[in-house]
């Protein structure tokens, strides 16, 4: 979701590129932007102000519905006269939700500072049981002086001023895991997922999973491998009050299919919240085909000496929770290597190895709300090894290698040394 304050400096922009007179409305009041000046050169040049130092000129606070907090904004005369602080809250029109001046106290409300001395505000931030969720921004000014500028501005921007923005939160009702399905698949198979719902509430929470079309956003412009068509959703109506619930996935790949799908799943639930990029399951699938042609690497021995060929694959876990292939089949691989003379040398297979990587955080495809001691590992990387050995020549050689369900390899090959 791109923020509001974004999409209005967008507007703005686009529509003065364009030349269109740009009007506006903050606060249900139209306001005019128009071509003349509100002050010259000389006149900002001209211009005076009261100079405090206020720190923090920038604040941020999270809270949910009910809770409050303080902060402490240091406030320090620069200038050589007495200044008169009396601050105001200023509303921020770029802000995603208006604050209530109800939900601020500031504390002292106002005070008489001497030149160089100091004075620390309280304000306190107080939000309702009822406040809505969202982003909330406000100046408190502590004096009147505006920030000179050659152009008419949408609102007025204090020079005496700190910024402070709110995040009104609270955690999602309806947990869902995995919310992210990536997965290798093959034409013409079929594969099945599974995405745990609990609904940690009190209340029955109703969802109607559909897709949706977000691809406006990706940079590739390439045709998907498939179309939504390829999927079907099966999930009940209502995840119970403290209850759980599973959303399952069918994939059917079409003949031929080439190249990636890349879609989301909206659940469609109601939690005022949570946005609705935290209602997505997305789904990722990259189509493969088994090669049928090897891999070849030509290379050089200097000597007579044995060649030891090593071939290692690699696994990677990452995203492959909710079921689907990612355990189907075991690699392997398939080796031919000729020799000088142009014949096909015997491999011998000497060693067979694997090779992985375990976390004990937790993280791993176990659904959180069910996790025991054994959840915990989580086996991230796999790898599987072969090693061959075989009679050197020198000369030139060619090695062929047919990998079977593996994403990726390694090769190394070395001519041993006889000195």
């Amino acid at each position: 979701m791109i923020p509001r304050t974004i999409n209005l400096l967008l507007a703005f922009l686009l529509i003065s590129i364009a030349g269109i007179p740009l009007i506006t409305a903050v606060h249900e009041q139209t306001i005019n932007v128009v071509d003349e000046l509100p002050m010259d050169m000389e006149e900002m040049e001209n211009i005076t102000f009261t100079k405090l130092q206020i720190s923090p000129s920038y604040s941020n606070m999270e809270l949910k519905p009910g809770e409050s907090d303080d902060i402490t904004v240091k406030v320090t005369n620069k200038d050589n006269i007495t200044v008169s602080l009396d601050p105001i809250i200023v509303e921020d029109p770029y802000s995603e939700y208006f604050i209530d001046e109800d939900w601020i106290d500031i504390t002292p409300s106002s005070i008489e500072l001497e030149p160089e001395a100091e004075i620390e505000f309280t304000i306190r931030v107080e939000i309702p049981e009822d406040a809505e969720c969202g982003y909330y921004s406000i100046q408190i000014a502590f004096t009147d002086d505006l920030m000179p500028v050659s152009y008419e501005m949408i609102h007025k921007e204090y020079i005496n001023s700190m910024h402070l923005h709110i995040e009104v939160w609270n955690p999602p009702v309806l947990l869902i895991h995995p919310s992210y399905i990536h997965d290798r698949v093959e034409s013409g198979k079929e594969y099945d997922y599974e995405v745990n719902l609990k609904n940690t509430g009190d209340v029955d929470i109703e969802i109607e999973p559909e897709f949706v079309d977000n691809r406006w956003y990706r940079y590739d412009m390439m045709m998907p491998a498939f179309t939504d068509d390829a999927i079907t959703i099966d999930a009940p109506l209502v995840v119970p009050a403290n209850g759980t619930a599973t959303v399952n996935i069918h994939l059917s790949v079409p003949e031929n299919a080439k190249g990636m799908y890349d879609g989301e799943i909206d659940l469609n639930f109601d939690d005022p919240c949570v946005d609705e990029w935290d209602r997505m399951i997305n789904l990722y699938f990259e189509v493969w085909t088994q090669p049928t042609d090897p891999f070849i690497k030509p290379f050089t021995a200097k000597t007579d000496a044995p060649i030891t060929i090593e071939i290692s694959s690699n696994r990677y876990q990452y995203d492959m929770c909710g079921g689907g292939s990612n355990t189907d089949e075991e690699p392997s691989f398939d080796l031919t290597l000729k020799g000088p003379s142009g014949d096909y040398v015997e491999l011998n297979l000497t060693m067979t190895g694997y090779y992985g990587s375990v976390s004990l955080g937790g993280t791993g495809c176990t659904v959180p709300w069910e996790m025991d001691s054994s959840g915990i590992y989580d086996e991230y990387r796999i790898s599987y090894i072969e090693r061959y050995n075989t009679n050197g020549a020198a000369g030139e050689w060619e090695l062929g290698i047919l990998p079977h369900y593996v994403e990726e390899f390694e090769y190394t090959i070395d001519i041993e040394d006889t000195d």
